[in-house]
């Protein structure tokens, strides 16, 4: 799973879906919450149908459709970030990362659920390249504001850095 911008998932899906399922046997989806989903199964496109098949546990998927494939890799916008079990997923992927260490705390709320069956969850982040990032201070900037987070409201572990709030 990764949370991006619609043009980075239009991008990863093109170049992704196709490589994972010739090499890995893979199923993957894109959902972008602007215009057309897709799959690399034969199935219907919708939003809920491509997170049930993606998450079918957690999701409750009907009986009827127990024995069809899932979905193994969603590239998704942030319109999967609020309101969605997707406890299924074991690793969710930041591509764009968001200013707001809150909204970070949102996509990996997703994943990091209570019911989920696995025992390890990763959160990967991926910062811009080193001179991007000396222009925009983005990695500086997130990760002040996530110790401040921490600090002043969850009290909870810092999703950006591997240490424990005290």
């Amino acid at each position: 799973i990764s949370a991006c911008s619609s043009d980075t998932a239009n991008y990863l899906y093109k170049n992704i879906s196709v490589w994972a399922k010739e090499n890995y046997n893979l199923e993957s989806a894109r959902i972008t919450g602007a215009g057309t989903n897709k799959c690399t199964l034969n199935i219907d496109n919708q939003f809920n149908n491509l997170l049930i098949h993606f998450s079918p546990r957690s999701k409750g998927r009907n009986e009827k459709y127990a024995n069809e494939k899932e979905i193994d890799i969603l590239i998704a916008t942030d319109c999967i970030s609020e309101g969605q079990n997707l406890q299924d997923c074991d690793t969710l992927v930041n591509y764009d990362i968001h200013w707001n260490p809150v909204r970070i705390i949102q996509r990996f709320g997703r994943v990091d659920r209570i019911g989920s069956i696995n025992k390890d969850i990763q959160l990967i982040n991926f910062w811009p390249q080193i001179p991007l990032d000396d222009y925009i201070n983005l990695k500086n900037r997130v990760e002040g504001r996530m110790v401040m987070v921490d600090m002043t409201a969850t009290g909870e572990d810092n999703v950006l850095t591997n240490e424990l709030a005290d």
